[in-house]
């Protein structure tokens, strides 16, 4: 069952369109059924039916009905005369197209696309398309609803609005109305026979849709797949996510600055799920570099050569257990703490030297180090670690692994970052590790030891001794004391105030071998031996609990290198020390005698003394060797120490030559 008649007229809507006269009308409404009818049909040639315009509704004469052949004129339907023709062969034309589109007793309609999009956090948008697919469909009912409109009832009930114009736009809100546009604008078609308008409806290649049945369900699975690839994309999270990250913003806080702490924030959650699922993490390899250049005195003066060694231990899968997440630990919060599974982790490693960026050789590091048991992750997308952070976590002594998403374009999806994390080392770099200052002093060891540093030592030697030389050997032990007093002295205060150290400020560092006052006691040590007395420089010396601190406490009556107030507190500790350096021993009697520190004793300090010495001399007596001094640093000891020179030479307690 087909309806032909015209709902509303709207012929404003046609006010552009071009009619022109000399297209003939040769199809017609049916007066009496309102069926279209062409010029040639049976009906019309015998008289048997009145028709009208489908457009004006003015009753047409027939002329020429029934005589296809003829061209100029042709048979056409004519309006009275007089009358304004303003859409009529345009409508007709519409007409017969529709009617025989129900003839033909299908529509093909071209799939349905639509593309929706989310916006991530980085203000990227994530596009997808979803569609419904192509179908043909039998039509069952057919009628024109206006002017430029018809409705085709399709055999699974529902309704489709074919717009006839071909100009519709996209419709935003259909309410569940499909519609088509197709282009049968053209006034010709109103002079075509059945046949003729068949076969330009077998093939509709400009149909299109401007509202689908379905719309708002694809919208829905758009939006849904649109988000789920922002979410995939690490760039987008879920409205609940969103409330509690708001909640935890301060109200004055600028949108730039949210932006990247929603991504930040999500990132930091990722891995450490990623961590908690997968338990395991490759980290890259250890490597400590130290380079020793040539001394300045013999740039442009001498044959120079740059040393460098490199340690470096192959990257690691770590197996992990209670992964935390932003957890305190002293001044700093990690954004993952994790523990370590395996307890027998070492950092074995290899140690190549290369000279002048020439490789020298490569040794096994047979000095394997424990790692620690706990490992810090750090990731970052917009900021790296600074300074402050970097100083706070060498003072924590933990190992610390930076993942740097910021190298990867700050674009990366769930796959892609389980993938880094768990099986890859790029972006990753070590922060810090407990093994770095070990090896760092170990490397610089073995440069101390190396041909190319002696030779250097020796032409400074040289180029040094003259000027040495020029002043007696005193005037170096008294720099040399002073030197290694005004160290230890500095270092027991730095100690006193890392022990009362307390908020965010650097905590103090003792001074070392790259500070002033060693450089001064270095130059000093150099210049004894120049003078033919070696071994100021010795490490048994110079310790904080070593041979000269422990002389210049008891010289002094106060502690250099011990906090303690007076020279029987350290005396008191070189009483208790061990069995190995009881060989000194005599050296702290000498002194004692030789500084009067008796006459600072109480009388329990006395009796414990005389003890003391009482069972150093049976054992110097007895010839016992674990009390008898080498006689390796008596001539020095005479120089920095005269009032003990006279005791020192007699040798007494030394082992024989």
């Amino acid at each position: 069952m087909s309806t032909w008649q015209i709902d509303r007229s709207d012929p404003s809507s046609e006010s552009g369109a071009s009619t022109p006269s000399d297209v003939p009308l040769k199809w017609a409404h049916d007066a009496l059924t309102g069926e279209p009818r062409y010029i040639h049909d049976s009906e019309v040639i015998d008289h048997q039916c009145s028709c009208f315009c489908p457009a004006c509704r003015l009753v047409l004469t027939p002329v020429m009905a029934g005589q296809p052949l003829r061209v100029r004129p042709t048979a056409h339907f004519r309006h009275p005369a007089g009358s304004q023709k303003d859409a009529c062969t345009l409508v007709a034309a519409r007409m017969a197209a529709t009617h025989l589109l129900l003839e033909n007793g299908f529509i093909d309609l071209p799939r349905r696309t639509m593309s929706r999009t989310a916006i991530g956090f980085s203000g990227r948008g994530y596009e997808i398309w979803v569609e419904e697919p192509a179908e043909r469909r039998v039509i069952t009912n057919a009628r024109l609803h206006d002017h430029a409109t018809a409705e085709l009832t399709l055999d699974d009930g529902r309704k489709l609005l074919v717009d006839l114009t071909g100009r519709r736009d996209p419709i935003g809100e259909s309410n569940g109305q499909a519609v088509v546009t197709i282009s049968l604008s053209d006034p010709e078609l109103a002079m075509l026979s059945p046949e003729e308008i068949r076969s330009r409806l077998r093939i509709l290649p400009d149909i299109h849709w401007c509202a689908h049945w379905n719309d708002q369900t694809l919208a829905a699975k758009g939006d849904a797949e649109a988000s789920r690839a922002a979410c995939n994309a690490l760039d987008d999270w879920s409205a609940e996510d969103e409330a509690d990250f708001r909640s935890r913003l301060t109200p004055d806080i600028d949108e730039e600055t949210a932006r990247n702490l929603r991504r930040e924030t999500l990132l930091h959650r990722e891995a450490k799920a990623i961590l908690e699922r997968e338990q395991r993490i490759t980290t890259p390899c250890l490597e400590v570099r130290v380079t020793r250049d040539p001394p300045d005195e013999f740039i442009g003066e001498w044959q120079t050569d740059t040393l460098r060694m490199n340690w470096f231990a192959a990257p690691k899968m770590l197996e992990l257990t209670d992964v935390r997440l932003e957890r305190r630990l002293g001044r700093i919060v990690p954004d993952i703490v994790a523990n370590l599974a395996a307890r027998d982790i070492y950092a074995d490693g290899i140690i190549d030297t290369w000279v002048n960026d020439g490789f020298e050789e490569e040794i096994e590091d047979t000095s394997s180090l424990p790692w620690p048991s706990i490992l810090l992750v750090e990731v970052t997308v917009t900021h790296g670690i600074d300074e402050e952070k970097r100083r706070r976590i060498r003072a924590l002594n933990l190992a610390m692994l930076e993942i740097d998403l910021s190298l990867l374009g700050g674009r990366i999806t769930r796959e892609d970052l389980r993938d880094l994390i768990v099986d890859q080392t790029v972006g990753k770099r070590w922060v810090h590790h407990p093994v770095f200052p070990i090896k760092q002093q170990r490397l610089n060891t073995a440069l101390d030891e190396h041909p190319v540093t002696l030779r250097y030592q020796e032409r400074l030697i040289e180029l040094r001794r003259p000027q040495w030389l020029a002043v007696p050997a005193s005037h170096w032990a008294h720099h040399y004391l002073d030197a290694v007093t005004r160290f230890h002295d500095e270092n027991v205060l730095i100690r006193r105030a890392q022990r009362k150290h307390q908020g965010d400020g650097p905590k103090p560092k003792l001074l070392g071998k790259e500070s002033g006052a060693w450089a001064q006691l270095a130059e000093a040590a150099e210049a004894l031996a120049a003078h033919g007395l070696p071994g100021a420089a010795d490490a048994f010396m110079l310790d904080e609990s070593g041979l000269i601190a422990r002389l210049l406490s008891l010289r002094r009556n106060t502690g250099v290198g011990y906090d303690v107030g007076t020279g029987y507190q350290v005396l008191n500790a070189i009483m208790q020390s061990g069995k190995d350096s009881k060989r000194w021993d005599t050296l702290y009697a000498i002194a004692v005698k030789a500084y009067g520190l008796e006459a600072h004793f109480t009388s329990d300090q006395a009796r414990k003394y005389d003890g003391w010495r009482q069972t150093l001399i049976a054992k110097v007596d007895a010839n016992d060797e674990a009390y008898m001094r080498p006689a390796t640093f008596d001539s020095l000891l005479s120089v920095l120490f005269p009032e003990m020179a006279e005791r020192i030479n007699k040798g007494y307690g030394r082992l024989p030559d």
